[in-house]
């Protein structure tokens, strides 16, 4: 017979809120490289009305 493998430690199910803060981390250290990057220009504005204009398709009367 086969020996059985050694016991592991167990592992919490989820490790929720070190997950997400470390995903936070990684987002916000994303979101400073990029404004920190010479390619990185300012946005232009977004006409928000001539955008909603554009989307309407049909008008029903």
């Amino acid at each position: 017979m086969s020996k059985r493998p050694t016991p592991k430690k167990r592992r919490e199910k989820s490790r929720g809120r070190r997950q997400h803060s470390i995903y936070v981390q990684k987002r916000i250290r994303k979101l400073l490289n990029r404004q920190r990057s010479p390619y990185g220009a300012p946005a232009a504005p977004k006409k928000k009305a001539a955008k909603a204009l554009k989307g309407i398709t049909r008008i029903k009367a």
